[in-house]
């Protein structure tokens, strides 16, 4: 009986120690990712980025050429077509003079580019 406990008591105690917790409060930012810091921030540099960069352009979007392909215009006046997916638009109604923030990624194919719209941020 006395083996057993201190085995249960072993166990436990080992137990504990290898389980120290999930969250890791890292001040350091991790590359990647969308959010504010995102490197490319204008149509001008997502034109000339690389295929999959990820961009947060605040602008609007002007028109609607089909579907889910818009036309959008950053605060610099600069244009670029926009792919938005369902899930970005967030519930969200956005009309042609409302400000926003789009963020997704550069899309390069064939002899166009495009940004690929993940989230809308409306202003």
């Amino acid at each position: 009986m006395k083996k057993l406990i201190a085995l249960a008591s072993i166990l436990v105690i080992s137990g504990m120690a290898v389980a120290k917790g999930g969250f890791q409060n890292n001040t350091n930012n991790a590359g990647g990712g969308f959010g504010p810091n995102a490197g490319i921030n204008s149509v001008r540099a997502a034109l000339n980025a690389q295929d999959d960069m990820p961009v947060s352009i605040e602008g609007y979007i002007v028109r609607q050429i089909d579907g889910d392909e818009f036309i959008f215009r950053d605060v610099a006046g600069s244009e670029i077509r926009i792919d938005v997916s369902d899930r970005a638009w967030n519930g969200q109604t956005i009309q042609p003079n409302d400000l926003i923030i789009i963020q997704g990624k550069v899309d390069k194919e064939w002899n166009k580019t495009d940004i690929d719209v993940k989230n809308i941020i409306k202003k």
